[in-house]
């Protein structure tokens, strides 16, 4: 990696934890690299999360060796603090899994720094919940911006937080500053194969790396699908639609950067059926930040220039 090409003001600086199920899809990566490359973000350590018992019993490990890949390529091998985290969903709302990941996350929100912290909720919220569990005392002590939960009102099956709902429970139900980017929002994160092929691929190893990631994934997906009852044409309009992919773990980097303070309302927390549709808020003054509009394009422009300028042949 180059120096970065500009200053900031340190006050202008966050200390930031990335909890990721790296290795489930092409996404996680691409937020991972993102952080990594602005000098407004420090990254204090990247958790790994599981990815349901559904894909077997390793999904956690898994995600820890592809995060450790992910640095290697990026040339930071060693140089930032990785962590295992659970390998499975919380029991219930009360029983903590503890974890490596779980017990940094504690450290870091105790530890006396004046840089604020944000956690970059990628997936599950197991790793950010058993923390809290651990010690309720830190929920005054970060920000949680978490890529999970349905369209509102009413929610719909959404992926993170159907890994681990009670989890998702545990932190709409605390004291934590959380912001959340709904899966009707984070699905407008779409990029053509044709762009990714253009601004990142010519990246070094690493934009090889994430480039040859979603292609990948893309075969993945169909196997996936090919299950009794499949059809050509299911698989044809199933998701992503064969030259584009969803890049939706970038907002929790983006909002970071630049937190969109006009493109919010905060609603009353709700909670997670086990299906993760939305249950009436418990309690009407518990109030979470709900993101109804992203800046696609301050994201991924962002993106592209800061992998162009450390790893790309001409940075200018």
């Amino acid at each position: 990696m180059r120096s970065f090409p500009y200053p900031i003001p340190e006050e202008k600086k966050v200390r930031v934890i990335l909890d990721t199920d790296c290795a489930c899809e092409a996404d996680d990566p691409y937020a991972i690299v993102h952080a990594l490359l602005s000098p407004k973000i420090s990254v204090t350590g990247i958790c790994a999360e599981h990815f349901a018992d559904r894909f077997g019993p390793d999904s956690m490990e898994e995600s820890y060796r592809e995060i450790l890949h992910v640095l290697d390529l990026a040339g930071l091998n060693g140089q930032i603090p990785v962590f295992r985290g659970s390998p499975c969903a919380l029991s219930d709302e009360t029983t903590s899994s503890p974890s490596p990941a779980s017990q940094f996350i504690i450290q870091e929100a105790l530890r006396d720094d004046p840089r604020p912290l944000f956690i970059a909720g990628q997936g599950a919220l197991t790793n950010v919940a058993s923390a809290l569990l651990e010690k309720p005392e830190i929920a005054d002590r970060f920000t949680l911006v978490w890529i999970g939960g349905g369209t509102y009102p009413d929610g719909e099956s959404e992926f993170n937080a159907e890994n681990d709902i009670a989890a998702a429970n545990v932190l709409f139900g605390s004291a934590v500053e959380l912001w959340q980017v709904p899966k009707n929002l984070y699905s407008k994160m779409t990029v053509p194969f044709s762009v990714l092929h253009e601004k990142v691929a010519p990246c070094g190893e690493i934009g090889q790396y994430l480039f040859q990631r979603v292609i990948d994934t893309n075969y993945k997906f169909v196997s996936w699908i090919k299950r009794p009852g499949y059809t050509p044409a299911a698989a044809a309009a199933s998701y992503p639609g064969g030259e584009m992919w969803i890049l939706g773990d970038s907002p929790a980097i983006g909002l970071i950067l630049f937190d969109e303070r006009y493109s919010f309302v905060y609603r009353p927390a709700p909670r997670f059926t086990p299906d993760s549709r939305y249950l009436p808020a418990p309690d009407p003054q518990r109030l979470i930040r709900v993101y109804t509009e992203i800046d696609r394009e301050f994201i991924l422009s962002d993106f592209y220039a800061k992998l162009r300028w450390h790893f790309g042949a001409d940075p200018k």
